[in-house]
């Protein structure tokens, strides 16, 4: 037996929560009040329709592509500068919005510097309150991901009170500002080798630093090699290309970003069910979308604590919580009357919320198991990046079929497909590993 240092799995650990849901509440959720803020602004500029699908496409590919370099700024600096400077570019970003008057530029400020910003914020923030957290990291990652509810609750009311009150560009200025708030719960994300606690342990492998850094080896020939060899070696090792070459992981990421994918195509494609294919009213359907952030909210503070306590695989609890997502929607898409919707989409926000607490924490968890802590930034922009590529080929297949077919009941049905694939993809592994 001997003495280790270990994450305190609470104490400041907690001061870190309540930053990255500080964050979470001034930055993450404004992506929410986007057709808000600027749906007029930009029909003013002759832009409909078109241009505020472009600023939107643009943006989610700026954010999920970023991950190609999040993960090494995070391990070349700490998730807190990280975080501090994700903050400041998605307040600079609004800033310079309220100034621009072409729609490149609002592309440039908004979708190419905001969508980088919250790229760093996502992953900085989560690679945080995994490093201080060993059994309690669901319950971590609920409460962080409830200021981003907080703030889809409070935002839009704010921007509406300031939209009849003031133009766009103070309305702007006034959210960028706020933006910048975000510094302030970046600034709690202390490193945790500040925080270790003592235990004794004969091989406490998972105490481990998350970002450790591999100490540079010294080579007899490292002399010899061609430089063109050692400039991609060290790409290769800054980037964690080798995680790449296992197939678990290949799948893992192409499963989660399947289910990334419907959940987005349904979040655009919901009021329009509900309204066209389910003919409710505009105060109905606010109504369906109310409980559904509510159930969602609720059970981002709540259900975390239980997984933690059980001590579910979060692997498993995102693919028990997709398989139950498939059943809601395909009942949903059938439903026509308001009560059954609205009980519907409590279920819905229910298990929705369970897959997306639990999305970066089944990355975290699979480095974990393999003893690769320090390779989980990177993971997590390769799955970043997967997500980009999904969304963007997948989801304007899913928008095209809603156009073709002209109903978005099936365009339901077509989503609950790539959850299915997830769910089929994943059983097949677990299934021939326990062969094995």
């Amino acid at each position: 037996m001997r003495a280790s240092r270990v994450p305190p799995d609470g104490g400041f650990g907690w001061v870190v929560v309540a930053g990255c849901a500080l964050v979470n509440v001034f930055n993450q959720s404004l992506v929410s009040v986007f057709g808000l803020m600027f749906a007029d602004y930009l029909a003013s500029l002759g832009e409909h329709a078109f241009g505020a699908a472009l600023v939107m496409n643009v943006m989610n590919i700026s954010l999920n592509f970023s991950g190609l370099i999040t993960g090494p700024i995070i391990k070349h600096f700490n998730p807190r500068k990280a975080a501090i400077l994700g903050s400041l570019l998605t307040g600079t970003a609004l800033s310079l919005c309220s100034y621009s008057t072409k729609l490149w530029q609002i592309v440039l400020s908004y979708s190419v510097t905001f969508g980088f910003g919250l790229g760093l914020i996502q992953s900085s923030t989560f690679v945080a309150l995994n490093s201080y957290f060993r059994h309690r990291k669901g319950r971590a990652v609920g409460f962080a991901l409830a200021g981003t509810g907080i703030g889809q609750i409070l935002m839009p009311l704010l921007v509406q009170y300031l939209l009849s009150n003031f133009n766009f560009r103070d309305t702007t200025l006034i959210i960028g500002g706020l933006a910048f708030n975000g510094v302030v719960g970046a600034s709690l994300l202390q490193p945790v080798e500040w925080h270790l606690k003592d235990s004794v342990a004969g091989d406490d492998r998972e105490s481990q630093p998350l970002l450790a850094m591999d100490k540079p080896s010294s080579h007899a020939n490292g002399t010899s090699c061609k430089k063109a060899s050692c400039s991609w070696s060290k790409l290769a090792a800054l980037m964690d290309f080798a995680i790449l070459k296992q197939v678990s992981f290949l799948n893992l990421i192409v499963g989660l970003g399947l289910a990334y994918t419907a959940s987005t195509s349904f979040s655009l494609f919901f009021p329009y069910f509900l309204q066209k294919s389910a003919n409710l009213t505009m105060l109905e359907a606010a109504n369906c979308m109310s409980v559904l952030s509510t159930t969602d909210l609720i059970t981002r503070i709540t259900v975390p604590a239980f997984v933690d306590r059980m001590e579910f695989s979060h692997r498993t609890t995102f693919l028990l919580a997709g398989i139950c997502l498939v059943v809601a929607r395909s009942v949903m898409a059938e439903m026509r009357s308001l009560v059954p919707l609205m009980v519907t989409s409590a279920f819905y926000g229910i298990f929705r919320s369970i897959t997306i607490v639990n999305q970066n924490l089944t990355v975290a968890e699979y480095c974990g198991e393999r003893k690769i802590e320090k390779m989980l930034p990177n993971a997590l922009g390769f799955n970043m990046v997967t997500k980009g590529i999904l969304v963007l080929t997948l989801g304007q297949i899913l928008g095209w079929f809603a156009d073709f077919t002209g109903s978005y009941s099936l365009n339901l049905h077509a989503q609950n497909l790539l959850l299915v694939t997830t769910c089929v993809l994943w059983l097949c592994e677990m299934y021939f590993k326990d062969d094995n």
